[in-house]
């Protein structure tokens, strides 16, 4: 019963795309203030359904942005 419940909460493939519906927000870095560039969007999670945008810093490296709490931070 429990790996059934597991496989059903996780059996939602993420989608990846670089054309949302609805566009990523224009950004800035945090650390050095420069434009983040845009690369991709994930959507996917159990429920609710979860967005993250993935842009990056030409001189800090990657950032992810979750659109449910509205932060950002840098990828690992």
């Amino acid at each position: 019963m429990e790996a059934e419940a597991r496989r059903k909460r996780t059996g939602r493939a993420s989608t990846v795309t670089s054309t949302p519906a609805i566009p990523a927000p224009e950004l800035l870095c945090p650390i050095c203030g420069r434009a983040l560039v845009y690369e991709r969007t994930v959507i996917g999670g159990v429920q609710p359904i979860e967005r993250w945008d993935y842009f990056a810093c030409e001189a800090c490296g990657s950032f992810v942005y979750r659109d449910r709490t509205r932060k950002i931070r840098q990828a690992t």
